[in-house]
C-alpha cells in the first residue's frame, strides 16, 4: 500500500540532529515513500543514511510549515498525489516514536475518518484543531476539490475546521476536549502535559514540552518511565536539549552518569596524552596520590604546584625517581588549589585530556568528612581513569567529567539557596570576563551542578578561557567565607564547558541509597530552625526572592501570628520550604498554592 510521508525539517544546521535521523529510520518502516524537505543543504552521506526517496531543498527562507507543505504539494502535482492511499505531513518538532507508531497508524487508518492527527488543541464551544506537527490525509480527501483548493488558495485558514466544513471527518488519537487541565499552565496538552500524552500512548512528544517543563518535578520520572516502557534512546532527548535549553536540567542527569565498572585495573590503557596537575598543600598525601596515578592513570605527565620553596625541596626528595614528574612550581599560599591551577593551566593545553587534583582535606570539619570526601573522588575519578578516558575518546563533544556528589553530602545536605545567592555576583562577573566564541547565558539558580572539591578530568579547550582570567586580587585571606570567588569558580566549570560547546558527564559509583537523600532536607531544616542567625537569613532570603508582594504582605505583614507560627513550627516551615520548589513551575502556580494554604489557616 502506497503511503507518502512529507517530512519537514526546519533546523538551520547542515548536519541533522541524531533524534531526526532516528525518527526517519523508524518512520520508514510505515511509509512506502518518504520525501525530506528542508531549507538547508543535506550532505550526500546523510541522504544515503536516511534512505528517503527524495530530498527537496526550499529556496525561499522563513516559510511557515503550511507554506512549505503547500509549495511541495503543488510542485509534486495533485495527479501524482492521487496515487497514494494516504499523505502524512510531519515536522521535526517532536521526539519519538516513544511507543509503536506502526500500531497507531494502523489503528487510526482503520477508523472511520478522512483525516487524523495525534492530538488537538481545544478552543471555545467544545471545538478543537488538530495540532499540525502530525497530520494524515486519506484517499477520500486527497482526491477532493477541497484538498486542492486548501493547498492552492486557502491554507492560511485553520485546517481542521476548513475540512470539517467541507464535510470531511476528523479524528485524533488523543482528544483533549474533555481532559483535565489541572496543574497545567495552558490548555495545550502537547506542550504542557507530557504525562497525559504518554497516558494516551501518543508516540511523539513535543520538544517544546521538555523546555517548558524543564524544572517540573515529574519530568525525571517521565524520562525514567520512557526507559521502562520503550526502546527509545532517551539520550537523544537529553543530548539535544543540552544545547537547545540548558545542560543541568534534573531530568537529564541520569543520562549523564558514567556507571563505574568494578574491574577497573584491567581496562585497556589509553593512547590519548594525559597531563596532570596536582596541587600539594598537605604533603603527607603526596605519595598516596602519586601511587594512585601510577597504578590507574599509568601513562601521564605530572605538574605539581606547592606553596613554598621548602615544600618544593621536600617534594623533589620524595619524587626523585618518579619518571612522570615534569615540573614543580612554587605558587604561594593564596587561592587554595584553584589559583595554582589557573597559573599553570597553559602547560596542560596541548594534552588530549587534563586532570586537576589536590591533596584534599577538610580542616574545618571532622577528620572523617575530608577523608571520606577524598576517598569518594579517588574511587570515582582516579581508579576508573582508563574507563573515563575511553568515554572521552568515544565522545568528541565531551569536555568535562566530574565526580558524583560525595557520600557525606548525600547523607547530610548540600549548599542552601541563600549561600548560593551570595556567590552570584562573582559567578556573573567571571562569566562576563570569560572569552566565549558564542555568548550563552548563565542562569541564576538555587543550585549549581559542580565538582565538590573542584577535582575533574577535562579537555583543555573546554575550560582554558575560564582558567585564563585574572581573579587573584579578588581572593580573600583565609579563612575563606562561604561566598568567596573560589567557591563561585567551583560552580562554573560545568557551565563554562557548555558555553564552549562541550557536554559533561558524572562519574558515578553507587555506594549509597536514596533514603540518605530523603533525609537531607529534614536535616537542613533542623539546622535552619535551631540556629537563629541562619534561620532569620533564610526567611529574609525567601522574602527577597519573591516578586508577588501582595501575597507576601498577606502572609508576612497582615498576619504576624502566621509568620511566627511558620518560624516556630518545623512542620509548617517544611511545608513552606516545599513552596520553593513549586516556584520553579511558574509564578501562577505558586500564587495559587499559597492562596490555597492561606485559606486553610
Amino acid at each position: 500500500m502506497k503511503n507518502l510521508l512529507l517530512y519537514l525539517s526546519s533546523g538551520q544546521k547542515n548536519e541533522l540532529d541524531a533524534y531526526i535521523v532516528y525518527q526517519i529510520e523508524k518512520l520508514r518502516l510505515t511509509f512506502s515513500d518518504c520525501i525530506f524537505i528542508s531549507e538547508k543543504e543535506i550532505s550526500q552521506q546523510i541522504q544515503e543514511e536516511l534512505l528517503t526517496q527524495q530530498f527537496i531543498r526550499l529556496e525561499d527562507k522563513g516559510m511557515s510549515d503550511l507554506q512549505a507543505w503547500a509549495k511541495v504539494i503543488k510542485d509534486l502535482g495533485f495527479e501524482k498525489l492521487a496515487s497514494f492511499e494516504s499523505i502524512t505531513l510531519m515536522n521535526d518538532s517532536t521526539f519519538g516514536p516513544i511507543t509503536s507508531f506502526q500500531e497507531v497508524f494502523e489503528k487510526m487508518q482503520g477508523r472511520e475518518n478522512d483525516f487524523w492527527g495525534l492530538s488537538n488543541l481545544r478552543k471555545e464551544n467544545n471545538l478543537a484543531e488538530i495540532q499540525p506537527y502530525y497530520l494524515t490525509f486519506k484517499k477520500s480527501i486527497i482526491n477532493s476539490e477541497a484538498f486542492r483548493n486548501f493547498w492552492t488558495t486557502d491554507f492560511s485558514q485553520e485546517m481542521t475546521s476548513y475540512f470539517e466544513k467541507a464535510g470531511f471527518r476528523s479524528d485524533v488519537l488523543f482528544d483533549t476536549k474533555g481532559a483535565d487541565t489541572k496543574e497545567m499552565l495552558g490548555n495545550d496538552f502537547a506542550n504542557y502535559n507530557l504525562s497525559a500524552m504518554l497516558e494516551h500512548r501518543v508516540p511523539f512528544l513535543k520538544i517544546a514540552a521538555f523546555a517548558i517543563g524543564a524544572l517540573n518535578s515529574t519530568l525525571p520520572t517521565t524520562l525514567e518511565y520512557i526507559k521502562e516502557i520503550s526502546e527509545y534512546p532517551t539520550s537523544l532527548i537529553t543530548d539535544y536539549m543540552t544545547w537547545m535549553d540548558y545542560p543541568d536540567r534534573p531530568y537529564m542527569l541520569n543520562d549523564k552518569l558514567i556507571q563505574i565498572t568494578e574491574d577497573m585495573a584491567f581496562q585497556p590503557q589509553t593512547n590519548q596524552s594525559i597531563g596532570l596537575h596536582l596541587h600539594v598543600f598537605y604533603k603527607d598525601l603526596l605519595c598516596h596520590f602519586v601511587a594512585l596515578f601510577d597504578k590507574f592513570v599509568q601513562k601521564y605527565d605530572l605538574y605539581i604546584t606547592t606553596d613554598t620553596e621548602e615544600s618544593k625541596v621536600e617534594i623533589e626528595k620524595l619524587l626523585v625517581e618518579n619518571s612522570h614528574l615534569k615540573e614543580i612550581i612554587v605558587v604561594g599560599k593564596k587561592g587554595r588549589d584553584v589559583l595554582p591551577w589557573m597559573k599553570i593551566h597553559e602547560k596542560l593545553s596541548d594534552y588530549d585530556i587534563a586532570g586537576h587534583f589536590h591533596t584534599k582535606k577538610s580542616a574545618e570539619n571532622l577528620w572523617i568528612v575530608g577523608e571520606s570526601w577524598r576517598t569518594d573522588i579517588e574511587k570515582q575519578l582516579i581508579e576508573p581513569a582508563q574507563q573515563l578516558f575511553e568515554v572521552f575518546e568515544n565522545n568528541p563533544k565531551l569536555g568535562l567529567i566530574i565526580p558524583e556528589v560525595p557520600a557525606y553530602y548525600q547523607s547530610n545536605f548540600g549548599p542552601l539557596p541563600m549561600d548560593e545567592a551570595k556567590m552570584w555576583e562573582h559567578m556573573a562577573q567571571m562569566w562576563i570576563d570569560t572569552d566565549f566564541e558564542i555568548e550563552k547565558g548563565l542562569r541564576r539558580q538555587d543550585f549549581y551542578l559542580m565538582s565538590y572539591g573542584t577535582m575533574v578530568w577535562y579537555r583543555p579547550s573546554a575550560l582554558n578561557n575560564l582558567l585564563s582570567i585574572d581573579i587573584e586580587s579578588k581572593i580573600p585571606a583565609e579563612p575563606l567565607p562561604k561566598n568567596s570567588i573560589l567557591h563561585a569558580f567551583e560552580r562554573l566549570l560545568v557551565y563554562v564547558a557548555w558555553g564552549n560547546n562541550f557536554d559533561f558527564r558524572i562519574a558515578h559509583r553507587n555506594n549509597y541509597n536514596g533514603f540518605w537523600a530523603n533525609n537531607a532536607p529534614g536535616l537542613a531544616m533542623r539546622q535552619l530552625l535551631s540556629e537563629s542567625e541562619e534561620s532569620e537569613e533564610f526567611w529574609e532570603f525567601m522574602l527577597s526572592e519573591t516578586k508577588d508582594e501582595k501575597v507576601w504582605e498577606v502572609l508576612l505583614k497582615d498576619d504576624s501570628q502566621v509568620w511566627e507560627h511558620l518560624k516556630d513550627s518545623r512542620y509548617e516551615a517544611w511545608r513552606f520550604l516545599r513552596l520553593r520548589d513549586i516556584m520553579r513551575l511558574g509564578w501562577e502556580k505558586m500564587k495559587f498554592i499559597i492562596k490555597k494554604k492561606l485559606g486553610r489557616r
